[in-house]
């Protein structure tokens, strides 16, 4: 089964604001391969959302592959919610706020 899903707008923000990061790195194709391993992560989540443990609340965590990335999500229903595609250097209480 895939799921359906919807990324937060602050995980979207996270996700473009990252995205411009690694634009401005001068290194040819580096910006799509992040964007790529975002997206290849967020397929593989679709796909089996419960082979990631709960790591908070009832919030799990994939990772992109080469890229220090986290990205946070639990299921509603049939949707997965994803709440931040956060840089895994950063304090992780930014992506627990999120939830309730």
């Amino acid at each position: 089964m895939r799921y359906k899903y919807h990324i937060v707008p602050a995980a979207r923000a996270e996700f473009r604001l990252a995205r411009e990061w690694y634009k401005q790195q001068h290194v040819e194709g580096l910006s799509d391969r992040f964007a790529q391993a975002v997206k290849t992560a967020i397929i593989n989540i679709r796909q089996q959302p419960f082979v990631y443990a709960i790591r908070y609340k009832n919030v799990r965590i994939a990772h992109t592959d080469k890229f220090p990335y986290a990205i946070h999500f639990y299921l509603n229903d049939d949707t997965i919610i994803i709440t931040a595609i956060i840089f895994q250097g950063r304090n992780p209480l930014i992506a627990r706020r999120r939830i309730g």
